[in-house]
């Protein structure tokens, strides 16, 4: 079983639940974006991401620049 260590804060998981999940809904769920289905899916997947790594508290971007919110 992988096991990740945490690299963000509560305030940076917050934003990216809520920013991710208005990507996944604006995405493929809706058409509020006039764009064509590619743009949409592509939306979706970056809501996706962004809500997984809320929910795990781990970004992988965060650990290969050594950045890190969470503190100590």
């Amino acid at each position: 079983m992988l096991k990740f260590r945490r690299n963000m804060s509560l305030a940076d998981r917050s934003i990216r639940i809520m920013v991710g999940l208005s990507l996944f809904l604006i995405g493929p769920l809706t058409n509020f974006v006039e764009t064509d289905t590619t743009s949409n899916i592509i939306l979706g997947v970056v809501g996706a991401i962004a809500l997984t790594s809320g929910a795990s508290a781990y970004c992988f971007l965060y650990d290969i620049t050594g950045f890190n919110t969470l503190r100590d």
